[in-house]
């Protein structure tokens, strides 16, 4: 699955979409938040329906534990693997790429 980047947590509207780093979204923390490459129905960030909308929520990781790059075509690469179980676990590689385990 090919993602996209966008520029905030509200522009994420389609499977794959992320943004970030963002910092003070999560407290102190910086952060990527992605809508799942698996992703339907309409997003929902997990805070406006906590333990509901599982697939379809807005997730996210802190770095750390996680690490990015940002690569020269804009795109993000997310280390260690991206787990949102039970739903879908991987990575996303450069160039938008979403990768699962």
């Amino acid at each position: 699955m090919i993602g996209r980047r966008v520029a905030t947590v509200h522009d994420i509207e389609r499977p794959g979409d992320y943004c970030g780093p963002i910092t003070g979204f999560t407290g102190p923390a910086v952060s990527c938040f992605f809508l799942l490459p698996n992703a339907h129905g309409e997003p929902v960030l997990e805070e406006a329906a906590p333990n509901r909308a599982g697939q379809r929520s807005i997730h996210h990781v802190n770095f750390p534990p996680h690490t990015y790059r940002e690569c020269p075509d804009g795109s993000l690469e997310i280390r260690n693997s991206i787990g949102a179980q039970p739903f879908w676990h991987g990575f996303l590689d450069e160039g938008h790429v979403w990768r699962e385990c």
